[in-house]
């Protein structure tokens, strides 16, 4: 088994250099044979012509060696204890109706997800958790470290999980305190995404709850403050949702709620739509302290490239070391 398998198409330059130095021993005989016979060469020069032989053999070995242990064969295992590094991140992502809205490409609700699996790729090794919320507030993925299991929970997101309609964003905040209340460290944080319309007189409440176990809300508003109608539906994008009066229904960011929420808890507000979104939410989200949890043993496949450099020196000094010429002639 080899973890740079790519190195291994150097072997294809093997047989180039074997036809070179062939070619090369070729020449030095016909040299040799213009000026010597075949029977009296070996009395009256003192040219050794096998052994160029066994250094041309000699290299080539050495550069098979040199391939191998760039292609790191791995053989045997090898386990080590690590101390294992994280923060306890919650995502909460609001589902409502209003995320339907094409105010961004493809939809709110879509790009939403797009920086979450940023996110979640950047911070692999943290323990995540993903809760949806509207009207009520679920887990969508559990706290893990699968970075697998959670992409998988968050392409299965989407409007209309949830029975209760409307946003309320007090109930994914006070699901997200409970579920990292136990833990000390000061590593907790929450991020927040949402086009900020809630529906909620709790919300002082549940920030409460959330500065008393220290957890830091970082907020993402999502949407435009000019505002776009709400589709009645993922597929129906030409009927929208209308008032008592028939006008239609536009749904606009509340960054004032947002900047409110983060401001409260010690985090920190971005908007969806700048240009630096991806790097400066992820800066803030890895600048969170780390956490020494438990430690864990990994096994691992164990690297032997070693034997191969080392074939490979060998090989390079017992050509070096090999004269090619015999004993001086009188």
């Amino acid at each position: 088994m080899f973890a740079d398998k790519i190195y291994l198409l150097f072997l294809l330059i093997l047989p180039i250099l074997a036809v070179f130095f062939a070619i090369s021993y070729k020449k030095r005989k016909n040299a040799l044979s213009a000026f010597f016979s075949s029977t009296n060469l070996s009395s009256l020069s003192n040219v050794n012509l096998e052994a160029y032989k066994i250094k041309y053999v000699l290299l080539l070995a050495a550069f098979l060696f040199l391939i191998f242990a760039l292609a790191r064969p791995q053989f045997g295992e090898k386990t080590q204890e690590v101390t294992r590094e994280s923060s306890e991140i919650v995502v909460a992502l609001d589902i409502s109706r209003s995320m339907l809205s094409r105010d961004m490409e493809p939809n709110r609700l879509e790009k939403a997800k797009q920086i979450l699996l940023r996110v979640i790729e950047e911070n692999a090794g943290d323990r995540i958790g993903v809760i949806v919320f509207s009207g009520s507030a679920m887990w969508q993925c559990p706290m893990t470290y699968d970075f697998e299991a959670l992409k998988i929970f968050l392409g299965d997101i989407e409007t209309g999980s949830l029975p209760m309609g409307g946003t309320q964003i007090s109930s994914a905040i006070m699901l997200a305190a409970k579920a990292v209340s136990a833990n000390p460290a000061n590593n907790k944080v929450m991020l927040l995404i949402s086009d900020g319309e809630d529906h909620d007189s709790k919300i002082d409440e549940a920030l409460e709850a959330a500065n008393d176990i220290g957890l830091r809300i970082l907020t993402v508003g999502i949407g435009s403050q000019s505002g776009a109608p709400v589709p009645n539906s993922e597929s129906a994008v030409s009927d929208y949702i209308r008032d008592g009066v028939g006008n239609v229904v536009m749904s606009k960011l509340n960054p004032q709620l947002l900047k409110n929420v983060a401001q409260r808890t010690n985090g920190t507000y971005f908007d969806a739509s700048q240009r630096d979104l991806f790097s400066s939410l992820t800066k803030a989200v890895r600048n969170i302290e780390k956490d020494k949890s438990e430690s864990v043993q990994r096994t691992n496949k164990a690297d032997r490239f070693q034997i191969f450099l080392f074939l490979a020196l060998l090989a390079l000094l017992a050509e070096f070391l090999i004269p090619i010429t015999g004993k001086e002639r009188i």
